[in-house]
């Protein structure tokens, strides 16, 4: 059973998108009854981040995808899903890199305007999508969902946007989570979550410096923090819920 709202499984998840090089995680998720589309290096993609979910793949819900104009997953087949191409490659720089970076958050789509696809803000409006624009171009990196109505974000301009459509968004600080060859990652790029109540994080949550207020903030939100590894938290492009168990 797909996904039907992206970000926000309903029951226990069947199965994930994650980076290919996220060995541990992959390991630890399939050990936890996850099975993982595990994402493919792209050559138009920075090194360190070529093979991020978040950067390469947007769920749309249900069984419909947006990918670039190439096979994505690794040793698996994407014929299940629906498949949405967009018109523009990937690249190496800025703002290149993040034409599919947005997320959806129930009925809402925060993005920039600026630097997503066409085809992804044409979709947003012909389904009557409460489009929400922010100055962030890694707009789905720097969101943790944790439910329809709640979100984490260490991005000021998100922040201050999330405010104006959502009950309850969390603030928090940059440099805590790690990412290979950049001076830090972002919070949506190390979890996502594992069922309705469950989300996980790449990582130990108490080496982010906020991790109080994100425990506080969960626990209000009757959500489990699950642990991936015992390292400190590291951003590997997300883990994208695609389907959930019957």
């Amino acid at each position: 059973m797909f996904v039907e709202n992206p970000n926000l499984p309903k029951g226990e998840v069947a199965a994930v998108a994650v980076s290919e090089d996220a060995h541990e995680t992959i390991y630890k998720l399939n050990s936890l009854g996850i099975n993982t589309y595990k994402i493919k290096k792209s050559d138009n993609l920075p090194e360190p981040v070529s093979s991020h979910a978040d950067l390469q793949l947007l769920h749309l819900g249900k069984d419909i995808l947006f990918l670039p104009d190439e096979h994505l997953f690794s040793g698996e087949s994407d014929k299940k899903f629906k498949i949405k191409r967009i018109g523009a490659v990937l690249g190496k720089k800025y703002p290149d890199d993040v034409i599919l970076n947005c997320k959806i958050i129930g009925n809402k789509i925060f993005l920039n305007k600026k630097t997503i696809a066409d085809e992804i803000l044409e979709f947003a409006y012909n389904n009557d999508m409460t489009v929400i624009n922010v100055n962030q171009g890694y707009t789905g990196c720097s969101i943790c969902a944790v439910h329809e109505n709640a979100i984490i974000t260490d991005d000021e301009s998100i922040y201050r946007a999330a405010g104006n459509f959502l009950n309850d968004v969390l603030f928090i600080s940059k440099g805590s989570i790690r990412l290979k060859g950049y001076g830090y990652g972002f919070i949506g790029g190390c979890c996502g979550k594992i069922s309705s109540d469950k989300l996980a994080v790449n990582g130990r949550i108490e080496s982010h410096d906020d991790y109080n207020k994100i425990i506080d903030f969960t626990a209000k939100h009757n959500i489990e923090i699950i642990e991936l590894t015992d390292k400190p938290l590291t951003d590997i492009g997300g883990i994208l819920p695609l389907t959930e168990k019957d």
